[in-house]
């Protein structure tokens, strides 16, 4: 398959990025108009609280497949970066920042993804090289998650990747997949490659402060894997043990020797009693917690208070559109139209036609 035949998906987040998103956005749409003959391009808006909607706005009107989700309050990048990929319909599909990541790899990406891999990470080589403090903490923590879930993930991965339609799938099927997205594709275990890349001069360091990110390492550390609550249980448990080998300790020494202290063995009968019932009770609770995550309710991560699109959308022509065998041989877009309207449903999913439609 060439490369000019896929449809690609490229989701972004923003927030007020006002005096750069034009600059960058032209750049994408020249790379995807040149590589490829069908793609979209999804920007999510985090509420942005200056005029970054209204320059996207001016670029949509010469710019083309060019698609803008508004959430009405800010969610942050994992969420925002959800809701793009709720919306995306592609064969494959590219996550990057517009202000760090240059679009030029993303042929690049797709070509080693035809080669028979699912995944594509981007490695940025001052990640790779760097000893710095931040990089050696980064490439640390991912291959500590790595381990703790048995996954392969390459230690210096950044949010710039590119996914195949399977491994998207098994990622809309998590319930928390806003707290686990970066690692998701690592945990769904399809096979990977990686490409080394350099981030655009002159951009930004990063765009989240360190306390985000340590609450972003906290959501990965504690939505992958239900080990740390098992410590904490084995931990109770090892406790609750401890508090009784004392007790009887307690009561030996009390039987074996007359010169302890008045008082001491009953003080010492109470603490550890308190603290075999207080661990007992905390292991209990651990366990319970733990089936409460793996049942966790449903309920909505965003919502989207406004969108807009491109003048120009060349998706809705050739894409993901169910026509009626004779709508198509009659030329009839009107007839054509209201098969169209049920084939796309919300976040421009495909929905089977019904059983009084005629079958292609």
């Amino acid at each position: 398959m060439r490369t000019r035949d896929i449809f690609v998906s490229v989701v972004m987040r923003v927030r007020d990025a006002e005096p750069s998103i034009a600059a960058a956005l032209t750049r994408l749409s020249a790379v995807m108009d040149a590589a490829f003959g069908y793609y979209e391009i999804i920007i999510v808006d985090d509420a942005s609280t200056d005029a970054t909607g209204a320059v996207i706005a001016e670029v949509q009107a010469s710019a083309r497949n060019i698609q803008m989700y508004v959430l009405a309050r800010r969610r942050g990048d994992n969420i925002a970066l959800t809701a793009g990929l709720d919306h995306a319909i592609g064969d494959m599909i590219v996550m990057l920042d517009p202000l760090l990541d240059p679009p030029e790899l993303i042929p690049q990406m797709v070509e080693r993804a035809l080669e028979g891999v699912d995944i594509v990470y981007a490695l940025p080589r001052e990640r790779l090289a760097s000893r710095g403090l931040a990089h050696m903490a980064v490439r640390g923590f991912v291959a500590g998650l790595s381990r703790l879930n048995n996954v392969d993930a390459p230690q210096a991965m950044s949010n710039y990747r590119l996914l195949n339609r399977t491994v998207l799938n098994y990622m809309l099927e998590a319930v928390d997949r806003h707290r686990s997205l970066m690692f998701l594709p690592a945990l769904s275990g399809y096979p990977y490659a990686t490409l080394e890349y350099d981030r655009l001069a002159g951009a930004p360091a990063g765009g989240n402060y360190s306390g985000e990110r340590i609450t972003k390492a906290m959501d990965l550390l504690f939505s992958t894997s239900a080990r740390p609550l098992r410590v904490i249980t084995l931990m109770s448990l090892g406790i609750s043990v401890l508090s009784l080998v004392y007790a009887l300790y307690s009561v030996l020494i009390y039987v074996v020797r007359d010169d302890i202290a008045k008082g001491w063995t009953s003080l010492s009968l109470q603490i550890s009693g308190l603290f075999f019932l207080v661990c007992i009770i905390l292991a209990v609770m651990s366990e319970y917690i733990l089936q409460i995550l793996e049942a966790t309710t449903h309920h909505p991560r965003y919502h989207i208070a406004a969108q807009r699109h491109s003048s120009t959308m060349d998706i809705a022509r050739t894409r993901n559109v169910i026509a009626t065998h004779e709508a198509r041989s009659a030329n009839d877009a009107a007839a054509a139209q209201p098969v169209l309207q049920q084939a796309i449903g919300d976040g421009g999913q495909i929905q089977p036609p019904r059983r009084d439609q005629a079958k292609l």
